[in-house]
Parts: structure tokens; sequence; C-alpha cells
């Protein structure tokens, strides 16, 4: 059983649709995000689940249970604040026993299970420190753990790492996905950024204009993207349009300008239909020398090189259209200059196509 279902959830502000029709179900111990750009629905959807929003039509369910009209402390749901919502008046011990407090337990249960919540996030022994006393990370932890010791069935984790600096919101995404692995409980995570989502989920809903783009696992959704959208948002591609010149079997061959190159087929394709190459930069190779005959190819002028540590990044003009590589320094690949003349080419296996959804029978 689902432990919670989404079904046909909208929201509404005046004529505004905030999240519309959005329909999912999301297993038990399954860490689930949803991802997109400001404005998508992502939070708004996440405090529907939590009860904090009420909703325009639609149910949630948790374990089979509807529990729209319940209030959020009837929902057994656990929910993580981007800016973590520390009392800066309590200690840590203190933060972290006030759900206990409220539900009355003794003082040698919430002593226990403090104790074990410290633990769990790695804060033994600073339970006597304020929130002026904790770095950022810590502040994130003890949030966490306030939530996870009253147990609740469904965490709910709204940007949490938002307010973080780079390296530590590298830190704590690995160490709050173990932590929720070790658990085992269900998790939907909101968050706008990318990296976080791949890294972490088992699944991922990219949402737009209040609506589900994509549902899919983060390999899925990387390498295989429904629309322009998510190609565009999910990490970066180059996309190259042309004309679909060929099928047969599970390959096509796409035509752009006089040139034609290989990809996998799509049931949705025809011939005659325009669609797009999407190609990620680590797939795509830059050579001075003869390219591999097996790979699609063709010349290309550098327009533009960004050093960026550990890569490369070139940007190429291919034919009129933009394409990106990205190579690992000291890789034993050229090395190369802005203006310089070379061969482009990426394997038909990583030459995923999007139907535009458009037809020119010309030619």
């Amino acid at each position: 059983m689902s432990n919670v279902s989404l079904k046909n959830l909208v929201k509404t502000y005046g004529q505004t649709k905030a999240v519309d029709d959005v329909s999912v179900d999301i297993e038990e111990g399954e860490f689930f995000s949803l991802l997109g750009p400001s404005g998508c629905g992502k939070s708004t959807t996440l405090r529907m689940i939590a009860g904090f929003e009420s909703i325009t039509s639609g149910e949630i369910e948790l374990d089979g249970q509807g529990v729209s009209a319940l209030p959020p402390e009837k929902r057994d749901i656990g929910f993580v604040f981007q800016n973590y919502a520390i009392f800066p008046h309590m200690n840590v011990f203190e933060n972290i026993a006030f759900g206990l407090r409220l539900r009355k337990l003794s003082e040698t249960e919430i002593k226990q299970k403090v104790g074990a919540a410290l633990e769990q996030v790695g804060m033994a022994g600073l339970e006597h420190r304020m929130q002026r006393e904790m770095s950022g990370g810590q502040q994130q932890r003890v949030a966490l753990a306030r939530v996870l010791v009253t147990e609740p069935r469904i965490l709910l984790l709204d940007e949490p790492l938002s307010a973080l600096d780079k390296n530590l919101r590298e830190e704590m995404k690995f160490w709050i996905k173990e932590l929720q692995a070790n658990l085992g409980i269900t998790t939907i995570y909101v968050t706008h950024d990318q990296g976080e989502a791949l890294t972490m989920s088992d699944r991922i809903a990219v949402m737009k204009d209040g609506k589900i783009a994509q549902l899919g696992t983060p390999r899925e959704i990387y390498q295989k993207p429904k629309d322009v959208f998510v190609a565009k948002f999910i990490g970066d591609s180059s996309l190259l349009e042309g004309r679909i010149a060929a099928m047969a079997d599970d390959k096509c061959t796409i035509q752009i300008g006089d040139r034609e190159f290989q990809a996998a087929a799509r049931a949705d394709l025809k011939l005659g239909d325009t669609a797009q190459i999407v190609m990620r930069p680590e797939h795509v190779r830059i050579t001075t020398q003869e390219p591999d005959p097996d790979w699609n190819s063709g010349g290309a002028v550098v327009l533009a090189v960004s050093y960026q540590g550990a890569s490369l990044r070139y940007e190429l003009d291919f034919m009129g259209q933009s394409v990106i590589s990205e190579s690992t320094v000291g890789h034993g690949g050229p090395e190369l200059d802005t203006g310089q003349s070379v061969q482009v080419m990426w394997h038909p296996a990583h030459a995923w196509l999007l139907n535009t959804g458009k037809e020119d029978h010309a030619g």
C-alpha cells in the first residue's frame, strides 16, 4: 500500500492555480523529491500534505485513509522548515523535548527519547547549547531531531539546506539521506536544487506551473527527459533540432541541414517529424583527430572555454547550433582555444530524442 497518495490535488488562489491536478503515489520508506523553480507549486503541495494549507479539490491519503479534513497535529507528520524554526530561548535539549512535553510524556521518557535523538543526529553532548552557539548545520540537525523524536509516519522537508553554504550543503545532503535510509521513514523533500534531488532521491517529480512535468528515478529524468523544460532544468543539455529522415527497428536517422545522425527511436516519432537531440555535456567528445566512424560527428568551432577547477567546459558552434562539452582536467585530451576548429562526436546511445510536436514533410 502506498504510504502517501495525492489524488487530483488542486490549490487555487483567486484565479491562479498554484497546484493543478497533481496525482502521485509515494511508497513506504521512499525518499521522494518535489523539484522545480520558484512558483512551480512544490512547497504549496508539501504544505497541503502537512495540513498547513487547505486543498481546493482532490484528496490526500496516508496509508489509505483520507486526511484532507484533519488538522496538522492529527496527521502524524513531521515538518522541517527552511529556516529551522529553532526556539532561541531554549537550549538543544529543550528544543528537541518540546513536542514530547506537548504529548505529556514523563521526564524519564523525555530524557531517554531526547538522548536517542541526539545520538541519531550526531549531537550527543551538545544538549546545553543555545541557538547562538550553533552553526547552521548544527541547527538543522536539531530541527530534524525535534521532528524525529516524535516518531512521525512521514517526514516533510521544505528546502532545508538552502540557507547553508555550498560545502555544508554537500555534507548535509549525504547525512540526511543516510539518516533517512537508516530510519526507513517515508520522506518528501522540496528543493529547487537539481544536484540535491539527483543525489538524494529514490524518485523525483519535476514540477512546472503547478503540474508534474515528469516523474521518475533520478537516472530516468537525467538521461531521458520528457520535454525541453526538463532537459534544460535538470543539468546542462545541448539541444540540436532536425527532422526524422528514416526509421528502422529501434533506431532512427535525424537530419540536420545536409547531415544525418543516428539516435534511438521513439514510439511517438514518425517520418517527417521535427525532433531535438538531447546531449549531456559529459557525453560530447571533442577531438582534433579523425572521429570514430561508429559515432555521430561533425565539424565545430570553439566559441568559449571555461575553466571550472576539476573540468573544462567548452561552448561550440556546431552547424549553427550551440553544443556544450565538458571534460576532466588532465584526462589527456586536448586543451583548446577559442576560435579553434575541431570535431565533435557523440555515441548514438547518448542521443536522446525529444518530440517537438511539429511536422515538416517538405523534402
